[in-house]
């Protein structure tokens, strides 16, 4: 028999944070979908998850589906135990719906200001919170890192935990991360204890000159406020499709998520000390848990 990998072993209770789901032949994509992703149903996602020894899964909204929660919905029933994010239209949803979807186990909206580019609407934002603020569920945004800084002044105004996708999303066309514009803003939101961040999604800036230290500056600057994901199945968004051809079929990113699961290791020795297990276990269990 084969040595086990102790550095690709996760911690029991592990969690993934972000994942997506789709399947247009159960559930047809939305109208306006900005690109076509390959079928990745629930049974592959839980495949993958066994693969890995992740016991627990947040389902997020994969903006393919726009407002549309029916894939969503359906995974929380057939999981049993799952968490979700979604999108809703703030100026449409009844706080019975809302309710419905609390009570199937979504937790939080997601806020999409960079897969189209498109600006900080801060109107939106607010208007987006105070729809869910009597269920205290969490604001999720993915957005630029250079964009934080229009973010910051909203941050109060929400008043709910706030959750940044894919560490800040660093541009590595643009040098190290922690020299470009927003860096300094995410890292003050981050000690504010009322935002987190997704270590996740690093494969989309592979050459970032200074990944490292960015991330275990992150980990150093809010151990309690990193939450592990995968971002299987790992979408090419929209800029992998040339020339906004939204009808062929786009297949996914090919990522070794075991030696990303080694590097995050890798990164909590860095900063810990030692094997690094106890914020290994923060950021796969504990701080999942508790968001």
């Amino acid at each position: 028999m084969g040595s086990i990998d102790v550095d690709t072993v996760l911690p029991p209770g592990a969690w993934d944070s972000h994942v997506h789901i789709v399947d247009e032949d159960q559930f047809p994509l939305h109208p306006l979908h900005p690109y076509r992703p390959k079928k990745a149903p629930l049974s592959s996602l839980q495949a993958f998850h066994r693969s890995l020894g992740i016991e627990h899964a947040c389902l997020i909204a994969f903006s393919v589906y726009h407002t549309d929660r029916s894939s969503i919905l359906d995974a929380l029933l057939r999981l049993g135990k799952g968490r979700a994010v979604g999108c809703i239209d703030q100026s449409v949803i009844s706080d019975e719906e809302l309710q419905r979807l609390h009570e199937a186990g979504m937790r939080g909206i997601r806020l999409n200001m960079r897969t189209r580019g498109d600006p900080v609407n801060k109107a939106a934002v607010i208007a987006a919170a105070d729809r869910v603020r009597h269920l205290g569920w969490v604001i999720q945004v993915y957005i630029a890192l250079e964009q934080i800084i229009e973010f910051v002044p909203l941050v109060p105004r929400i008043g709910l935990p706030i959750v940044i996708d894919h560490i800040g999303a660093p541009d590595e066309a643009r040098g190290p991360g922690r020299l470009q514009p927003g860096y300094a803003e995410f890292i003050d939101l981050l000690r504010t204890g009322q935002v987190w961040t997704k270590l996740s999604g690093t494969y989309r800036f592979p050459n970032l000159p200074d990944l490292d230290e960015y991330v275990t500056d992150i980990l150093r600057t809010a151990p309690d406020r990193v939450i592990w994901a995968s971002d299987w199945p790992h979408s090419g968004g929209v800029e992998a499709s040339p020339g906004g051809d939204r009808t062929q079929v786009q297949e996914y990113r090919k990522v070794d998520d075991a030696a990303f699961i080694a590097r995050c290791r890798k990164w909590c020795r860095d900063v810990e000390g030692g094997t690094g297990a106890g914020l290994a276990r923060k950021i796969w269990v504990e701080n999942p848990r508790t968001l």
